[in-house]
């Protein structure tokens, strides 16, 4: 199978070095634009780039290096040939975009995945329906991982990862081509805004970094936000705007379904235990170190990206979110940024909420 990778950032070296360790024909694609590349990865990505590959080290604790198909910042190189498939794991800050990029170069594809999504699908959706056939979203991506000096370090791989589709109708197709890369995609959200509101993101990393601003500052890089931030009053506020994101699920005909039972859903073998224990763990053993500043994507996509999102379909929908605003108020102010002028929205996607519905799978 012919894959292409768009982003090269951790995500996207990691899942690169998988799939073509599994013998996919992976080709991966750096954006080059200062808009739409993160420079920080530069490094990293010019070693794999000069090495041909990535060293990948497993959860195994095994080392090996993984030989990549092309390694490209040129779109003209990446998208030379049709694609089996284009997954899309950059960051959501930059999705329309990359959706441009694709548009003046792609050719044809079976399955575009966007993952995570703050439905960013629909940005592709738009821009490229006429030469890929099914567009599927995911909230978080199989892998956690970090990647530095051309190595892909992997921390943390899901248990169960499910997927929405734009046209519901081609959802049994899909799930079955992703399936067939990555053996945890076997289950089906109800619609986009489902997956969306699903991606962890935009209750942990919010509420986290927000309420750690101080401690992240004074820690200077010893800071583990998965271990340390959410103490009992914490996960209150957590919980009250996970009550908004369930009120809109409810509205759009979704399950309702709590943040930490989606996260147990996730990471846990074994669906009988609590769900908070799942959480800790995953703070003890996979969890991140960080965020080492303030200007994290933490705040500055998942603020604007998630939190956003979930206003626009509040005030679509007609339900109050104040939680969700009060904290896309305070993560502003925390960087001196208006993250209400820069919020993707669903004029900003260019959608309605009959849109939405229509990727309902009844």
């Amino acid at each position: 199978m012919k894959v292409t990778v768009v982003g090269a950032g951790n995500s996207g070296c990691a899942h690169a070095a998988i799939l073509a360790k599994q013998g996919a024909d992976v080709t991966l694609f750096k954006t080059t634009n200062g808009k739409t590349s993160n420079a920080s990865n530069d490094e990293n990505f010019d070693r794999i780039a000069a090495a041909g590959g990535v060293v990948l080290n497993a959860l195994d604790g095994s080392s090996e290096f993984v030989p990549l198909a092309c390694v490209t910042r040129d779109p003209k190189i990446a998208f030379a040939e049709p694609s089996d498939v284009v997954l899309v794991l950059t960051q959501t800050l930059y999705h329309r975009q990359v959706a441009e990029i694709l548009a003046a170069n792609l050719k044809r594809a079976k399955l575009l995945l966007v993952a995570p999504g703050y439905m960013g699908s629909f940005y592709f959706w738009r821009a490229l329906r006429d030469r890929v056939e099914i567009f599927a979203e995911g909230e978080s991506t199989p892998y956690d991982a970090r990647s530095e000096r051309g190595e892909a370090n992997i921390c943390f791989k899901n248990v169960r990862n499910a997927l929405s589709f734009v046209d519901p109708a081609r959802r049994d197709e899909g799930l079955e081509i992703a399936a067939s890369l990555v053996d945890t995609y076997r289950y089906c959200r109800r619609n986009v805004a489902e997956s969306a509101l699903h991606n962890p993101n935009l209750i942990v990393h919010t509420v986290g970094a927000i309420t750690s601003a101080a401690r992240i500052e004074y820690a200077k890089g010893e800071f583990w936000m998965y271990r340390e931030a959410f103490t009992p009053a914490i996960w209150r506020l957590a919980e009250r705007l996970d009550d908004e994101k369930k009120a809109i699920l409810t509205a759009l005909d979704c399950e309702p379904s709590p943040y930490l039972d989606e996260c147990k859903f996730r990471n846990e073998p074994d669906l009988s235990v609590d769900a908070l224990e799942t959480f800790r763990r995953y703070g003890r053993e996979g969890g991140p170190k960080g965020p080492t500043s303030v200007n994290t994507r933490y705040l500055y996509e998942d603020v604007p990206n998630g939190l956003g999102l979930l206003s626009s379909l509040g005030a679509a929908l007609g339900i109050a979110t104040p939680i969700a605003d009060s904290l896309i108020s305070i993560g502003g102010a925390l960087l001196g940024r208006d993250f209400r002028a820069e919020a993707r929205t669903l004029e900003k996607l260019g959608v309605t909420l009959a849109d939405v519905r229509a990727t309902h799978r009844r």
